[in-house]
């Protein structure tokens, strides 16, 4: 698996695509999330370019990490490669948001999805209760 150099434009979108390719797939309900967030637009990218960016994490990684209940370290580097180009925290605690709203979409949170999303918590440094304020926040506007 390699990595190549994230455009800068599309840092957001690439840190999400891998939380949403981290099932191994990706589901309509999750996009009709984002679309009623204004996802795309807040991510910088369209609609169609985004389930491009996912499609590739889905390939790169995400078939892979039910496997396991731990990454293993080749998908670590992948993902911590992604999450690391998202340097500002506005930016950062966006994605977070936009990650917890698609997670949930189907109902359920599957064990490859927390364990991504965690994962991004902790290199990050985001609390879950800073991640729940800023969407409670974020709804009032």
């Amino acid at each position: 698996m390699k990595h190549s150099a994230v455009p800068p434009d599309e840092t957001l979108a690439h840190a999400l695509g891998m939380i949403v390719a981290a099932n191994g797939r990706i589901d309509e309900r999750e996009l009709s999330v984002l679309d009623r967030l204004d996802a795309f637009r807040r991510l910088g990218v369209g609609r169609e370019r985004f389930i491009d960016i996912a499609r590739s994490c889905v390939a790169d990684v995400g078939v892979h990490l039910s496997e396991r209940s731990w990454l293993r370290a080749e998908h670590m580097t992948y993902i911590d490669a992604l999450l690391d180009a998202v340097s500002g925290s506005e930016e950062r605690m966006l994605v977070c948001c936009l990650a917890a709203a698609v997670i949930t979409a189907d109902g359920r949170v599957t064990h490859d999805e927390r364990l991504v999303y965690d994962h991004a918590l902790a290199r990050w440094r985001v609390n879950a209760s800073d991640v729940t304020q800023a969407i409670l926040r974020d709804r009032v506007r």
